[in-house]
């Protein structure tokens, strides 16, 4: 995993910046009135953040996506343009995440800071990545945002199964 995030090189820096500019467009389509999100309150051990029918459906929708790709992600086998339309897909998803959900402000927090900036970011380098290998890096990345979500969002029947070793 180094090995390719060295290779990505400049890549990193150039979509973490666009990242960085990429946000506060989601910060403004944002209803919420909470103000920033920090970091996420903290749970009672065992306990999960409620969600809602809009997040809940389209956090599926990204990992029916992904899961459908998983073994050809994990085996190098995507190009550049599947690795982008998948990009797309996660984006569409988030987007309407991020304007639809009604959470409570403590799960709408938690939510940000331990799942939508980590998908956000990987998804911004699925989509902006001239290199094949950094896009691959985004997309486990996805894949590890979808773990975090079923760990700490209630979401029945939510998985993804174990990530596996390259």
């Amino acid at each position: 995993m180094l090995a390719i995030l060295r290779l990505a090189g400049l890549g990193l820096c150039v979509a973490t910046g666009l990242i960085s500019l990429a946000a506060p467009v989601y910060a403004d389509e944002h209803t919420h009135t909470d103000g920033v999100h920090g970091a996420a309150p903290a749970l009672k051990q065992g306990q999960k953040w409620a969600t809602d029918e809009v997040l809940r459906r389209g956090m599926d929708t990204i990992r029916q996506a992904m899961l459908a790709n998983r073994e050809a992600i994990e085996k190098e086998r995507l190009s550049a343009q599947d690795y982008q339309r998948l990009a797309a897909t996660v984006s569409k998803e988030t987007t309407h995440i991020v304007k639809n959900c009604r959470l409570s402000k403590e799960a709408d927090a938690a939510f940000h800071s331990i799942v939508l900036a980590d998908l956000m970011h990987s998804t911004e380098l699925m989509r902006a990545s001239p290199k094949v290998q950094v896009q691959r890096v985004g997309a486990l990345g996805v894949l590890q945002s979808l773990r975090h979500y079923g760990e700490y969002f209630q979401h029945p029947g939510w998985d993804i199964g174990p990530a596996k070793a390259n």
